[in-house]
């Protein structure tokens, strides 16, 4: 009876099988941005931001960060969010936590960002964005993006109260297997 017979893997004596085999996490990103917008989280203010595209077909996403800081004392839930559009069926969501607990550097330096706990692979039209449910005009979540000119052509930035701007872009990163 040989090895492969009794369970060992490719003659190994020891039983021991080959290390599985990990995909490669990789990213996609637009890292340009020279504007910034408050997400004050209030009725009539703006209540989420981010970036509308087609992501190409067989990505599994797993991860999803913005550039966004706070501007005063703001507290309440900031999610990340992937919704289809235009349904706003949502695909993908995640709770970064409380918007206290955001870097209060002005502008927006550092990447926040979610972990999917399922990722799931993706293929329509999205709107990946995040979204803050508390705040006012004094205590706000600042959100970077690039608003010299579309630097993607196939995408663009949304907001809640002025709609689509194809003239800007959200400052984003996602990270994916394929």
């Amino acid at each position: 009876m040989g090895f492969e017979q009794r369970g060992f893997a490719f003659g190994n004596r020891r039983g021991f099988a080959p290390p599985l085999y990990i995909p490669e996490l990789k990213v996609e990103e637009q890292l340009q941005h020279d504007s910034y917008i408050g997400l004050s989280g209030q009725f009539e203010g703006k209540t989420w931001a981010g970036q509308h595209f087609w992501i190409p077909p067989n990505r599994k996403i797993a991860t999803l960060a913005f550039l966004i800081s706070k501007l005063g004392s703001p507290t309440g839930d900031v999610t990340f969010t992937i919704e289809e559009y235009p349904t706003d069926i949502p695909l993908l969501t995640k709770v970064w936590g409380d918007a206290s607990d955001l870097p209060a550097a002005y502008p927006p330096a550092e990447w926040q960002e979610v972990e999917f706990d399922i990722p799931q692979f993706i293929d329509v039209i999205v709107r990946m964005q995040v979204k803050f449910s508390g705040g006012d005009a004094g205590n706000q979540v600042a959100f970077a993006f690039w608003s010299g000119g579309s630097v993607k052509p196939d995408e663009e930035y949304v907001r809640d109260v002025e709609g689509v701007d194809p003239t800007s872009d959200a400052a984003y990163r996602y990270k994916y297997y394929e």
